[in-house]
């Protein structure tokens, strides 16, 4: 804290009492330092509001020793920027290679996978994923799921599915007032159909159920990984499985133990939308980044497995240095499109550039190992935010607390790391 310079004091203040309640004499008021415990006492607070706001701490802060349940599920190939990564899972006796999607929530099956199960059950539902304009139609029904983990080990959970009936490319698709159809393109454009016989994909991730996001259906209860009722076929409940799970280069370890969070460092998250039905409900963890060492533009971000592009929003009175390319997406009506221009260096700090748990930075074009396939800016109709793709992952193991609302960060190159 700093201090103000020295002032010389006013002329101390005669105190004035009336006959009937003081002596007649008049006295001065002596004006003493403030004690330093009330400095102590500031002090505290304004540590206690800084942890507060940003909610930082150690993964020995809280104490999981009761947790003892937990299991490894590996990827299926090693670890690429080119595609999504995959486990393998059994669904209705049909064994299924799954990507894991940290930037959505529930998991996605084409119905013509699944022959045996009618089409007349399920609970109508949509889906649509921002990133890649896909709109999903379909159904909710229950079913159980087995993970497949190292040797013979395995897990089962049992959530409502996404069984898709239908799909769509929608870039026209506005997910704060669109829902089960796929209007035409700015020019009167039709729909691109898609076919649903190989539709696969699993979305693990929080806070991803608000309007704006196209996936009204994304609660807890619909994250295979939030609900796991078995392992090896001994049921587990919520005293001795900590709801939860890290992601490294490597897989999936489905639930948090004392030892497999050792060397995290996590961030408090605020309560998501539907928190108060669903405690595991949480929202996106909070950073702040910044370009050419600029000004700090605060918000929400992502960690996204699912994409390996990155997307960037400036606060409104920012800017981003862009350029403007043509399209690489021959699928895409626009002919050219924005990048963030090359040389250009983009900063990120959680939850804070000042007091970050966990810093990542890249130079726009500079080929290094984290760096995403390609950085978009986007409209600043909103407030800031950030999408680091998976690339992200080079640098941290990332883990998700549901029961206790955090996000942890953990080096790829720290002990304990899974590479």
């Amino acid at each position: 804290m700093k201090t103000k310079p020295f002032k010389q004091l006013p002329p101390p203040v005669v105190e004035q009492r009336s006959a009937a309640s003081a002596p007649t004499n008049t006295r001065k008021v002596a004006r003493h330092p403030i004690p330093l415990w009330r400095f102590a006492v500031l002090l505290i607070l304004i540590i206690y509001h800084s942890f507060s706001r940003f909610g930082t701490m150690s993964s020995a802060q809280v104490d999981l020793s009761q947790y003892s349940k937990s299991i490894f599920v590996p990827f299926i190939h090693k670890f690429s920027i080119k595609h999504d990564p995959q486990v393998i899972c059994t669904i209705e006796g049909i064994k299924i290679k799954m990507p894991v999607d940290t930037g959505s929530t529930g998991l996605l099956i084409g119905a013509p996978m699944l022959p045996n199960l009618s089409s007349t059950i399920g609970t109508p539902a949509h889906h649509f994923f921002t990133s890649s304009k896909i709109l999903y139609v379909g159904r909710l029904v229950e079913l159980p799921i087995n993970f497949h983990g190292e040797g013979s080990s395995y897990a089962s959970a049992t959530v409502p599915v996404f069984i898709v009936d239908k799909s769509w490319r929608c870039p026209a698709y506005d997910p704060s007032k669109d829902t089960f159809e796929c209007p035409l393109g700015p020019n009167g454009e039709k729909p691109v159909e898609r076919d649903t016989s190989h539709i696969t994909y699993m979305g693990v991730g929080f806070g991803r159920n608000q309007p704006r996001d196209g996936m009204p259906f994304g609660a807890p209860k619909l994250n295979p990984l939030l609900n796991i009722v078995s392992l090896d076929g001994e049921p587990v409940d919520s005293s001795s499985m900590r709801a939860g799970y890290s992601i490294s280069t490597a897989g999936v370890q489905i639930g948090l133990t004392q030892d497999n969070i050792r060397n995290f460092a996590f961030i408090n998250l605020e309560p998501g939308l539907t928190h108060s039905q669903d405690q595991r409900d949480w929202a996106m963890a909070r950073m702040c980044f910044n370009t050419d060492d600029g000004e700090p533009n605060c918000g929400a971000a992502l960690v996204d497995t699912g994409i390996a592009q990155m997307y960037l929003r400036a606060d409104k009175d920012r800017s981003i240095p862009t350029i403007h390319i043509r399209n690489p997406n021959k699928h895409g009506y626009a002919k050219m499109v924005k990048r963030v221009k090359p040389g250009t260096s983009v900063g990120i700090g959680f939850p804070s550039l000042q007091a970050p748990v966990a810093s990542y930075s890249l130079i726009v074009g500079g080929e290094s190992i984290n760096e995403p396939s390609a950085v978009i800016p986007l409209n600043q109709t909103a407030p800031p935010y950030i999408n680091t793709g998976r690339s992200f992952l080079f640098d941290y193991s990332i883990a998700f607390d549901a029961t206790g609302g955090r996000f942890g960060f953990r080096p790829t190159r720290s002990p304990g790391a899974v590479l």
